[in-house]
């Protein structure tokens, strides 16, 4: 396992040093011209524990994917889709609502993943490169968006803005006494540790080691299995959930506890309407390819 040495300092770097009603009166001050225009949360109960079911919406990131979108001035958007994730089709869905082209860059691999071919489906300009870590691809895709006029969103939409949305999204609803959800980047966790102070959060690692304040006051549980590997069928939750990612944390939540715990979802899998395009895009790029090379964009 590779995600499993986390540095748990009980630091919010969201948060800072701001005391917590001073951090929701920041981030509300912040998101207070955007109103969310995806449907309310849904909440469902199952086993015992609150579910939201942002399973119900294309996912959660583009609630505060809109509210940091809404703000930019760039006619395009730039990010790293890894082969799992839905932060891809999330920021399509969000870009098509203001108009704006999206540019992915993707690592190289023999054949592209069901998450990018969901996103080269509805629409991305898509960029393969061969790299040996997403720190790289990341830079490179960075250093592409400054040179093309591009905004780009950092890898896990790890901006102040998306912050500011998933905090007030999160105070539309009560307040749990505690809360599960996974943790790649932290973004959602963090957000809600300042929207719901008082809550106790458990966060299941399923990609990276958290670095220092990334997971907050979470206590950290690390997936066992490899991030782009999905849980057994049996381990899957009862309402669609996506195994390489939330559904890991389903196991660790106890059931029927009577205690007001809540399980943040977000998201399904997304339909592939053209199972033709694995074979019809050509992903795989050598090592000694010229890394300026941006066929496909």
């Amino acid at each position: 396992m590779s995600h499993n040495k986390h540095i748990e300092d009980g630091f919010n770097k969201d948060l800072g040093m701001m005391d917590p009603q001073e951090a929701i009166d920041y981030y509300l001050d912040l998101a207070k011209d955007w109103e969310d225009p995806n449907p309310p949360i849904v909440e469902t109960m199952h086993d015992g524990i609150r579910v939201v079911r942002d399973d119900l919406i294309t996912g959660t990131k583009v609630r505060g994917g809109d509210c940091l979108i809404s703000t930019i001035k760039e006619d395009s958007i730039t990010y790293v889709q890894p082969r799992t994730g839905l932060a891809g089709v999330s920021l399509l869905d969000v870009a098509k609502r203001h108009n704006k082209e999206v540019r992915l860059f993707m690592p190289s691999s023999k054949r592209i993943s069901h998450h990018q071919a969901c996103c080269i489906e509805r629409g991305a300009a898509v960029c393969f490169k061969r790299i040996a870590a997403m720190p790289n691809l990341n830079k490179i895709a960075q250093e592409d968006a400054k040179k093309q006029g591009s905004y780009f969103v950092p890898l896990g939409l790890k901006h102040k803005m998306v912050t500011a949305g998933l905090v007030k999204v999160a105070l539309s609803i009560p307040e749990p006494d505690e809360v599960y959800t996974v943790i790649s980047t932290g973004v959602l966790s963090r957000a809600l540790q300042i929207a719901w102070p008082n809550a106790k959060f458990t966060a299941i690692a399923v990609a990276r080691n958290m670095k220092a304040g990334e997971s907050g006051r979470a206590n950290i549980i690390s997936a066992p299995e490899a991030f782009t590997k999905s849980i057994k069928e049996e381990e899957m939750p009862p309402f669609p959930s996506i195994g390489t990612y939330d559904a890991k944390a389903w196991r660790y939540i106890p059931k029927n506890t009577g205690r007001n715990i809540l399980f943040w979802n977000v998201g399904a899998e997304p339909i592939l309407e053209n199972q033709g395009i694995y074979d019809a895009v050509d992903s795989f790029r050598k090592w000694k390819k010229d890394q300026n090379d941006n066929r496909n964009i």
